[in-house]
C-alpha cells in the first residue's frame, strides 16, 4: 500500500468542494389580512416557486401543504426541516398595496433560522405569478445568489 499515494489523494478530495443541492422547504405564503383572493395567491405562488425551484438543476425542493401546516403546531416547520434535513425555508405574506398586491419573500437559513435574503414584489397578481416574467427571473436570481453564499457546497 503506498500511503504516499492515498495522503495525496485524500488531500486532493479534501481541497475539491462536493456539490451538493441546498434543499429548500418552500410554505405557503400566508395572506396578510382575512381575505380569501390573498390566501389564493399564498398558495399558487409558493407552488409556482416551488416548481421553479425544483426545475432549477442546482437547487432541490419541496412543498409543505398547507392543509397540513393549518392543524400542526406552531413549532412543525423546525421539526420538518430537522427531520428532512431541509437547509432553508422559503416563507411569505401577501399584502394588498392601493389596486395592486405586495408580496414579501424571505429564505431563512434552518441552522440558525436567521433570514438571509428577503424581497418585497409589488404588482398585480398576473405579473407576480407569470414563470417567465421578470419578477419571477428577480426571485430566482435572488435566492440563488444568496444560497451560493450561504451553502457551504453550493
Amino acid at each position: 500500500m503506498n500511503t504516499h499515494h492515498d495522503s495525496a489523494l485524500m488531500t486532493v478530495e479534501a481541497l475539491v468542494p462536493r456539490r451538493r443541492r441546498p434543499l429548500v422547504a418552500v410554505l405557503p405564503f400566508a395572506g396578510g389580512q382575512d381575505d380569501d383572493s390573498l390566501r389564493m395567491l399564498g398558495t399558487e405562488a409558493a407552488d409556482l416557486l416551488r416548481d421553479l425551484l425544483a426545475a432549477t438543476p442546482d437547487i432541490g425542493s419541496i412543498l409543505i401543504s398547507s392543509d397540513f401546516l393549518s392543524r400542526a403546531p406552531d413549532h412543525a416547520p423546525e421539526l420538518i426541516c430537522r427531520q428532512l434535513r431541509v437547509g432553508y425555508l422559503i416563507s411569505g405574506t401577501c399584502y394588498r398595496f392601493g389596486n395592486a398586491t405586495s408580496v414579501y419573500v424571505e429564505l431563512a437559513d434552518t441552522r440558525s433560522w436567521h433570514v438571509v435574503w428577503a424581497d418585497f414584489l409589488k404588482g398585480n397578481a398576473r405579473e407576480l405569478l407569470d414563470p417567465a416574467g421578470k419578477t419571477m427571473a428577480g426571485v430566482l436570481e435572488g435566492l440563488r445568489h444568496a444560497l451560493r453564499h450561504h451553502h457551504p457546497a453550493y
